[in-house]
C-alpha cells in the first residue's frame, strides 16, 4: 500500500468526505485519466480554479492517483502471480510492510478467506518467480505458508469502478438515468486503494 508521495505504509482506516463535485470528479477520471483541469471544469460547470484545487486535493491527500494501467505481458513480463500468504497473525502490519517495499509486489491488502494476506508480484520469468518466493518470501519470518496463482491471461483489468453518490448517465436525451436508484453519498478510506 503506498501512502503520501508513494510511501508504503498500512492504509488508514479513517475516512475522507467527498462533495459532490469531487465524486464527479473521479468519476470522470476513471473514465478518462487524461483529462486536464480545463476540460474537468468544463464538464463540472466549475472554474478552472475550483477544478484545479479539488483534484490538487484528491491527488495530495491519495484518494486518486493517476497511471497508466498496463498487461504485463505485453511490456515482457511472463510471470505476473496472485499470492495468498498465511500470516502469524500478530505480525501482519509487520509483514505487509516488509512487503510493501519490494520493488516487484504491486498490491498488498489483508484479506479474508484462507489467504491473511493477498499479493500481486509481476516477475519477469519463473526463475524471477522461483527467486522470489524461494529466497525472498522464505527469508521473511511470520509467513507460514504460500499459495501462488500464476496468471496465465488478462481478461479483463479496469479500475473504473464508479463513484457511490453519482448517477451514471444513461446517453444523451429526455429521461436519461431515469429510474436509476440514487447511490449512497460516499465516504472513501483515507491511504491508498487501486488505481483510478
Amino acid at each position: 500500500m503506498t501512502g503520501k508521495n508513494g510511501s508504503e505504509g498500512v492504509a488508514n482506516a479513517g475516512l475522507v468526505d467527498l462533495d459532490r463535485i469531487e465524486r464527479m470528479m473521479i468519476a470522470l477520471l476513471q473514465k478518462d485519466g487524461r483529462l486536464g483541469v480545463q476540460a474537468l471544469a468544463r464538464k463540472l460547470g466549475v472554474s478552472d480554479v475550483t477544478a484545479r484545487r479539488k483534484l490538487r486535493r484528491l491527488l495530495g491527500e491519495q484518494i486518486v492517483q493517476i497511471v497508466a494501467a498496463v498487461d504485463p505481458f505485453q511490456v515482457g513480463f511472463e510471470s505476473p502471480v496472485i499470492i495468498g500468504l498465511k500470516i502469524d497473525r500478530a505480525r501482519i502490519d509487520e509483514i505487509a510492510m516488509k512487503l510493501c517495499k519490494h520493488p516487484s509486489i504491486r498490491y498488498v491488502a489483508a484479506a479474508t478467506g484462507n489467504a491473511d494476506l493477498l499479493i500481486e508480484v509481476v516477475a519477469a520469468s519463473n526463475h524471477e518467480l522461483a527467486e522470489f518466493v524461494l529466497v525472498y518470501l522464505a527469508s521473511l519470518e511470520g509467513i507460514l505458508d504460500t499459495d501462488t496463482s500464476l496468471i496465465l491471461r488478462i481478461y479483463k483489468q479496469t479500475w473504473n469502478w464508479g463513484v457511490r453518490g453519482v448517477e451514471e448517465p444513461q446517453g444523451p436525451g429526455p429521461g436519461a438515468g431515469a429510474g436509476r436508484p440514487k447511490r449512497a453519498p460516499v465516504k472513501v478510506p483515507q491511504g491508498r486503494g487501486r488505481k483510478v
